[in-house]
Parts: C-alpha cells; sequence; structure tokens
C-alpha cells in the first residue's frame, strides 16, 4: 500500500488569510490588466489581478476609490484620474512597529515612459533603506494596467517585501523613510518627464538622434548578463548574432527610424544616472519648489548634457548652448506664500582651460536682455566636473518691481539671452613680461625735450600700456616740464590733488635748459588704476578708455598737457562720440557692438576720416544682417547709395566669407583711399560691410555688379 502524506507550504512572512478575501462579499471590478492575457489560464491571472486590486483599495483615499469603482459619467471620471495624478508617483508602506518583521513598500505611478522603474525600485528598496547593508526581498508584485472606468490612461503598480531583522535596522529604516520616498518620487518624475521630452515636436531631429544613437550603443556595448529588459529585449537575438564593433554603424542605421517611435526606451541607467541631479540641486532648493517643477529641472539637466555631449563629439572646436526658461512659484515662508519667480537652465561647453563661466557672467548676461530684473538669492546652481568641458547652470530671477514676466519679455530672453551668454564668456589671460626698453625711453625724452621751446609751453607727455595685474592696469609715462620757481614735486602733486592714479617707480633727470636759467626735467614714472570699470561686456579690457582716463587726469593735475602720442586717438574717439550721438543708442548691448564696428574699420585712419553720417547707414545695415533669418537664405546682401558713397553689407553664418571676399576684392585693384572695410563676427554671424567712394556713378555700379557676379561664381549668391 502507498501512503501519501498530506503538504502544506506556507510563505516565510505574515500575511493575511487568501481564504478571508474570498469570503467577503466581491466588489465591483476596479481594474484591468493594460495588456493582452493571451496564454495566461484566468484561473491562475484573475486572483493575482483580484489583490492588487485590493491593495490599491487599501492605499488610496477612499472617496478617489469610490469615484473610480462606481459608474459615474465620464466627466466625474475624468475629475478623479486627474486628482489622482496629481499624487503620483504615490508611494505607502505599512509602518511596521517591531522586528523582526517584513517591510511592505507600494508604488503606484503612470506606465507611460517609466519603463524599468520595477528594477530600479527593487534595487533602490534593498539597498538604501539601510544604507551600507542589502536586504532581503521577500515577494514582488507588479501589474500594468487601467481603471475600468477609464481606459485611456495606464498605470503601474510595484509592491515588495522586504525582511527587517533586527531592531536596529527598523530603526534606520524608519529614519530613512521619508528622505528616500522623496528621492523615489523625484527620480521617477524625472525620468518621466525626461522621457516625454524627446516625443515632443520642438525638439530637433538632430537632439533625437543623439539620445537614440546613445542608447542603441549603450545596448551594444553591454555584456549579456547585464541586457536590459525592457524595449530592446525583442532585438537581443538579432544583436548576439553580430559582432558589435563591425556592425554598430549597421545597427544604428537599421534600427533608428524604430527607436525614434520608441522614445521612451533610455537604458536603465537613467535612474541612477538622474540621482545625481538630484542632489546637486539640494534639500534647501527642492523644499521651496514644487516637486513637479524640480522633476522638469533635472530632466533638462540630464537630456542637456547628453545633447551638448553629442555636439563636442561631432564639433569640439565650436561652442554649443542649450537654454530654456520655466516660469515657477517660489515658497518664501511657512506659511505657504509664493511669488513669481523665472527659473533660467541651461549648458554650454568650454572651448579651453583659460575660460571662466560663473554666476557673474550669467547673470550680466541676462542684464543686457532685461536690466529690470535682479537674481533671487541662493539660487544659482553650477554643475562643473573635472576634465569636463561641459557646464550646465541654472539661477531664478525675479522683477525688480514686483509681478509676473510678460510673454513679451520671455520672448525677448529667450531669443537674445544665447547670444549674450556666448559674448560673457571670461578669457584669462596670462601676464605679460616686457623688460622696460632704456633706448626708446632715451629716444623720447630727447623728441619731448626738442618740443619744450618756451618757458609758457604745457608739459610734453608720452603715454604707453606697460602691464596688468588681476585688479590693475599699469602705463608707463614720459613727462617733460620746464621748471618754474612754484613748480612742485611730482609726487606732491599727486598727494595734493588724491588722484586715482597711483605713482610708482619715478625716476627724475635733467635733460637741459631753456634759457640756460630754466631746467628741463624729466619724469619717468608708472601709474596704476582700477582695471574693473574697463572691463567691456565680453570682460576684455578697453584699453582705450583706460589710456584716455590717464590723459584727462593727467590734465587736472598739470593744468593742461599735451598728449604728444595721442593727437589721432583723440580724433578717432571725437568721430565715435558723433557717430553714437547720431544713434542716439543708449542701450550697452548696442554700444557694445558699435564699438567693434566703428574700430575695427580700415584702414584705422578712416575711423576718423569718413563722415559719421555714412559710418551711422552702414551700421543699420548691419544690425539688420544680424536680425536676417539664414534659415531662409543663406547670404545677406544689401546695398545703399548715398550721395557718391555706395554703402555694401554681406552677411553669413558659414565660415570662410571674410576671406573669399577679401581675395575678390584684391582682383578689383582698386585704391584704399577709396574703399573702407568692416569685418565682425557677432553671435556666430560674419558681417562684411564696404564703403566706396567714386564720383563716377557708372564705376559705382561697375564695382557692384562685378562683386556680385563673383559671389554667384563662388556659389555665395544663387544664380
Amino acid at each position: 500500500m502507498i501512503r501519501t502524506r498530506h503538504v502544506e507550504i506556507f510563505p516565510t512572512f505574515s500575511l493575511p488569510s487568501i481564504s478571508k478575501i474570498f469570503e467577503k462579499e466581491k466588489p465591483t471590478p476596479l481594474i484591468r490588466p493594460s495588456f493582452h492575457t493571451n496564454g495566461v489560464q484566468s484561473a491562475e491571472f484573475d486572483p493575482f489581478v483580484i489583490s492588487i486590486e485590493r491593495m490599491l483599495r487599501s492605499i488610496l483615499p477612499e472617496e478617489l476609490v469610490q469615484s473610480l469603482s462606481s459608474r459615474k459619467p465620464q466627466e466625474t471620471t475624468k475629475h478623479a484620474i486627474t486628482a489622482l495624478n496629481g499624487l503620483l508617483p504615490y508611494i505607502a508602506w505599512n509602518d511596521p512597529e517591531i522586528a523582526p518583521c517584513t517591510l511592505r513598500a507600494t508604488v503606484l505611478c503612470h506606465a507611460e515612459f517609466t519603463s524599468g522603474v520595477g528594477r530600479y525600485l527593487c534595487d533602490t528598496f534593498s539597498r538604501w533603506l539601510v544604507p551600507g547593508k542589502f536586504l532581503n526581498i521577500s515577494s514582488v508584485q507588479a501589474l500594468n494596467f487601467n481603471f475600468m472606468s477609464y481606459p485611456g490612461q495606464k498605470f503601474f503598480f510595484h509592491q515588495i517585501l522586504l525582511d527587517i531583522h533586527t531592531e536596529d535596522d527598523l530603526m534606520i529604516v524608519k529614519h530613512h523613510w521619508e528622505l528616500l520616498k522623496q528621492e523615489l518620487r523625484l527620480n521617477i518624475l524625472a525620468v518621466k518627464h525626461a522621457r516625454h521630452i524627446v516625443t515632443l515636436k520642438q525638439l530637433s531631429s538632430e537632439q533625437k538622434k543623439a539620445i537614440i544613437e546613445e542608447n542603441i550603443a549603450s545596448v551594444t556595448e553591454r555584456q549579456l548578463k547585464d541586457s536590459d529588459h525592457n524595449s530592446f529585449d525583442h532585438m537581443h537575438h538579432f544583436f548576439m548574432q553580430l559582432k558589435a564593433e563591425e556592425k554598430l554603424t549597421q545597427i544604428k542605421e537599421q534600427f533608428l527610424p524604430h527607436f525614434e517611435q520608441r522614445p521612451k526606451a533610455f537604458q536603465r541607467d537613467i535612474f541612477n544616472e538622474i540621482k545625481h541631479f538630484a542632489l546637486l540641486f539640494g534639500e534647501t532648493f527642492t523644499s521651496r519648489h514644487e516637486l513637479r517643477y524640480i522633476s522638469r529641472l533635472i530632466s533638462y539637466h540630464y537630456l542637456f548634457r547628453k545633447f551638448l555631449q553629442k555636439f563636442i563629439d561631432n564639433t569640439p572646436h565650436e561652442r554649443g548652448l542649450s537654454v530654456k526658461l520655466l516660469k515657477a512659484q517660489l515658497q518664501i515662508n511657512d506659511k505657504n506664500k509664493s511669488k513669481a519667480v523665472l527659473g533660467i537652465i541651461g549648458a554650454m561647453n568650454v572651448l579651453g582651460d583659460n575660460e571662466l563661466f560663473s554666476e557673474r557672467h550669467f547673470f550680466e548676461a541676462i542684464c543686457h536682455c532685461l536690466p529690470h530684473v535682479r537674481k533671487v538669492e541662493n539660487s544659482f546652481i553650477l554643475d562643473r566636473r573635472s576634465h569636463d568641458p561641459i557646464r550646465i547652470f541654472y539661477i531664478e530671477i525675479e522683477k525688480k518691481e514686483e509681478g509676473h514676466f510678460t510673454s513679451e519679455e520671455i520672448k525677448h530672453l529667450q531669443k537674445n539671452l544665447p547670444r549674450e551668454l556666448k559674448e560673457c564668456i571670461e578669457s584669462v589671460i596670462h601676464p605679460v613680461f616686457m623688460p622696460r626698453n632704456e633706448e626708446e625711453i632715451m629716444r623720447n625724452m630727447l623728441i619731448l625735450s626738442q618740443e619744450l621751446n618756451y618757458v609758457a609751453d604745457l608739459p610734453q607727455v608720452i603715454i604707453s600700456f606697460d602691464a596688468q595685474t588681476e585688479k590693475e592696469l599699469f602705463f608707463r609715462i614720459i613727462l617733460l616740464r620746464v621748471l618754474k620757481e612754484n613748480s612742485l614735486p611730482i609726487v606732491d602733486i599727486f598727494k595734493e590733488a588724491h588722484s586715482e592714479l597711483r605713482i610708482r617707480d619715478l625716476e627724475i633727470k635733467q635733460v637741459g635748459y631753456l634759457r640756460k636759467k630754466y631746467i628741463k626735467q624729466a619724469n619717468v614714472f608708472k601709474v596704476a588704476l582700477n582695471k574693473k570699470r574697463f572691463l567691456r561686456k565680453d570682460y576684455s579690457i578697453d584699453l582705450f578708455k583706460a589710456r584716455q582716463a590717464v590723459s584727462s587726469e593727467m590734465h587736472k593735475l598739470f593744468k593742461g598737457i599735451r598728449d604728444f602720442n595721442g593727437g589721432i586717438l583723440s580724433k578717432q574717439h571725437e568721430a565715435f562720440i558723433q557717430l553714437r550721438d547720431l544713434l542716439k543708442s543708449t542701450s550697452i548691448h548696442k554700444d557694445f557692438l558699435l564699438e567693434n564696428f566703428f574700430y575695427s574699420l580700415s584702414p584705422p585712419l578712416h575711423q576718423s576720416l569718413v563722415l559719421p553720417s555714412l559710418l551711422k547707414y552702414l551700421f543699420l545695415l548691419m544690425l539688420e544682417a544680424l536680425e536676417s533669418d539664414y534659415a531662409l537664405r543663406p547670404l545677406f546682401y544689401k546695398s545703399q547709395t548715398i550721395g557718391d558713397q555706395l554703402l555694401l553689407m554681406i552677411a553669413s553664418p558659414e565660415q570662410g566669407l571674410h576671406e573669399d571676399l577679401s581675395s575678390i576684392i584684391a582682383t578689383l585693384q582698386l585704391p584704399s583711399s577709396d574703399l573702407t572695410t568692416t569685418q565682425l563676427s557677432f553671435y556666430e554671424i560674419h558681417c562684411i560691410g564696404y564703403i566706396y567712394l567714386n564720383r563716377n556713378a557708372k564705376e559705382r555700379d561697375l564695382f557692384q555688379t562685378t562683386l556680385i557676379e563673383r559671389l554667384k561664381e563662388r556659389h555665395l549668391i544663387h544664380k
């Protein structure tokens, strides 16, 4: 006789009796799987779905469950789904009191754009509930589903049971739970938003391609044991048949269209990678902003880095830039009061180790676009990693007078800020070591001595740039004067006047007599002045203005001087002031452009010879060229005739335009006195302007037609 033994298998953790679940009256079905259940026997699968449904009923608010389970009008159900979406991702736990025990962690989130979240949750709960210790996972249950009353949206349910063996571990879990819960919510939202961004039409095909190619490469390079069980699995068999190094390019080309249809297929590492960005923003920042807003920032942070890395790989010597403006409500106290601010996040690569970009540069670029704003204190965040050219930066601004930013202001900032950011990068220049040239100093002293012929002659001065330090500029001055009975020593003159110039290294020599009575005294010294006020918008030093400041101060100290080597400079400055007055420009943005335009005129002598009225019209043509749409027309060409002068402005974002035009002009063999040229590059647009002086109208027409024909021959202008 064969005896049989009845064996009962019990779980190693405590659960409510399954029989009691089915003893109760079966409620109205709440959910159903959002996938095809063909191949799964209903007798086996239905109890599983029912158990998931009961768990959902236990963790969600009762009113919400009632709204979703009832067969009310669709509008009512839609409001219930909207309320649920506001809670997601929803994370709950059973909060056990004593150990040993089983901890139950339950997560409900969107199913769209969150593939791979189940593995991420298992890893995170097991690793980080008790830092430094792996908790054993007893059971995992997960389901993609939708609500019976609202089948149009998919959700993902995940529940994990973990063993807690000691009271110490349980205390650590209770201490870390809220922080870990907040981090999980933030990461899931950020990944969802990042994947969703890829589906937007505003994203360029190049940006989508950068992400897709990186994902394909990550799959082919990953070992089999680490392969990701998500949307790549159905291609795994095909990948394994190919040699990755030889076939990688073919794989990208073959599967690129397929992945464009599945932009949510980020590699599973996105959850761990995005955790770094969450930590970068910090708890203080997080507490003052809505969680969904922070998730958007983190997702842009992640995507910007991916886009920029791809850009650097393709064009390592060009500067890439991405900028996004985000409206935000900033909590200002514990009473839930908030104020309207504008968040700006961007990413840019530096092109050399000597380039600097910090909060000061970022905010000044913003002020060039919107002068009436101020930065929110402690809102600046910079992600700068060693040996990495990528800089990701964030700041918040507000109006000096309280109020919301208008749509026009935001559009203006969105259009001009990328240009200003590229102009505001500071380059660190190494100090120049140049020994003093005694021969040149003696020669200049002799020349100035010959200029002193009368007792009433003004002091003769030569001013030349000498050196710079981190904070100061130094100019060397050679000053010759006729000493009179009431003449004060140079040092006393500077002291009594409380001059901003600080005198250094004074040397005094006698170089002769006037009328055998009055001494001709030579004074060689250096003066130092603060260079901060001479920094331009792009942080270059305006030496011309600094020299003018030194010359002006010397005029005051000595009640008049003759600036021996500053005559032409003074004429150029006067011409520039006249041009600026004609344009009536008070904008820093336009003044910066105008200065570069004026001092790029060649030959330099024409800066003071060409009429300011002509320069005004040429400058306006250049402004028009900078605003032109080069996506529609790759080359800007416009001419204007004023009197006997022909004005031309040619511009393009293409490199090499200046070289092409220079070679064309050289073949025309025009006298240098007849042609004034300006060549500038702003905002990656290369502008070349000409003023051609010729009283003969036929000659002017011939010049223009010849130039156009040569441009057509070189395919710069379409025939």
